[in-house]
C-alpha cells in the first residue's frame, strides 16, 4: 500500500494513525501541499481527482479520503478493535460521523486568522491565486468537473475567511467541537469500550489539533478525556504517525 499524505494535514494524520494502529504495512509518500501544491498537479489528479490528501493506493483499489481509510483499517484490524463488536458499532459509527461533521479547516484557519494578523492578507491572496490557476486549467483539463468543483470549494473558503465576523464564526466552530466532545462516552480503557476503535483514532487527532492551535482549553484539565489523551500519546503508533501537537512552520518551508 502507498499512502499519499502531507505531514501537517489533519486528515493525513488520521490515515497514518489508523494504518499504524491496525498494523497495516504501507509506504508513506509525503507531499508538499503548501509550497509546491502537489495535490493540484496533473499526476496527482490521476490518482485522486478530488485533489485532497490522504489517498491510499493498494493495487487497483484507491481510497481518496481518511474516512474510507479508517474503515479499511478497522476491517483489517478485526477483533483487535471494538468496531468489530455489534454492541459497540452503532455508537462508533454515530461518533465518527459526528467527528467528520466538524469543519477542522474552518477551526484551524479561523483561529490562525485571529491570532496572526498577516494571515488575513496572505490566506485570501493564496486562495485567489489557486482559483485563478484552476480557472485556467479547467478549460483543457480531462477532469474538468473535478477541477470546477475545486474552484467552487476554494471560492467558498475565500468567502468564509474574508466575510463576516471572525470571532463569531470561530465560536461556532468551538461549539461544534464541544458538542462532539460531550458525546464521547469515555470508558475506563478506551473511549467506547476496552479495545481501540475508530473513535479513538479520530479523537486523538482532534485533541492533537486542539493542542496545536491553542484550543486544548476546550477540554477540561484532569477530566477523563484529558487523562485518556495523556495515555494515548504514549502509544507507539501515536508517535510514529507524526501527530502535530504544535505548529511546525520550518517543516512546511523545508517541504518535509
Amino acid at each position: 500500500m502507498i499512502l499519499y499524505n502531507a505531514s501537517s494535514s489533519y486528515y493525513s494524520m488520521i490515515g497514518r494513525l489508523a494504518l499504524l494502529e491496525a498494523r497495516i504495512p504501507f509506504e508513506s509518500k509525503r507531499m508538499d501541499i503548501h509550497i509546491a501544491k502537489e495535490q493540484l498537479s496533473p499526476w496527482y489528479q490521476v490518482i485522486n481527482p478530488m485533489m485532497t490528501v490522504p489517498t491510499l493506493v493498494d493495487c487497483d483499489q484507491v481510497l481518496t479520503d481518511s474516512e474510507a481509510i479508517l474503515k479499511l483499517a478497522a476491517s483489517i484490524a478485526g477483533i483487535e478493535w471494538d468496531d468489530s463488536d455489534p454492541m459497540f458499532l452503532p455508537d462508533i459509527e454515530k461518533l465518527v460521523k459526528a467527528h467528520y461533521a466538524i469543519s477542522i479547516e474552518y477551526l484551524t484557519f479561523g483561529k490562525a486568522l485571529i491570532s496572526i494578523p498577516p494571515l488575513r492578507v496572505i490566506v485570501p491572496k493564496m486562495l485567489q491565486k489557486i482559483i485563478k490557476n484552476l480557472e485556467t486549467e479547467v478549460a483543457y483539463s480531462a477532469n474538468s468537473v473535478a477541477v470546477q468543483a475545486k474552484i467552487e470549494l476554494n471560492q467558498k473558503r475565500l468567502a468564509y475567511f474574508t466575510e463576516g465576523n471572525r470571532e463569531d464564526k470561530l465560536k461556532i466552530e468551538r461549539d461544534n467541537v464541544l458538542a462532539y466532545l460531550e458525546m464521547l462516552p469515555i470508558s475506563n480503557d478506551q473511549l467506547v469500550g476496552k479495545k481501540l476503535s475508530s473513535v479513538d483514532i479520530v479523537t486523538a487527532v482532534l485533541c492533537g489539533r486542539l493542542k496545536m492551535i491553542g484550543e486544548y482549553g476546550l477540554i477540561q484539565k484532569k477530566s477523563p478525556l484529558d487523562s485518556w489523551f495523556d495515555r494515548f500519546q504514549m502509544r507507539p503508533a501515536f508517535k510514529q504517525a507524526d501527530i502535530w501537537l504544535s505548529f511546525q512552520p520550518l517543516r512546511i518551508l523545508l517541504k518535509r
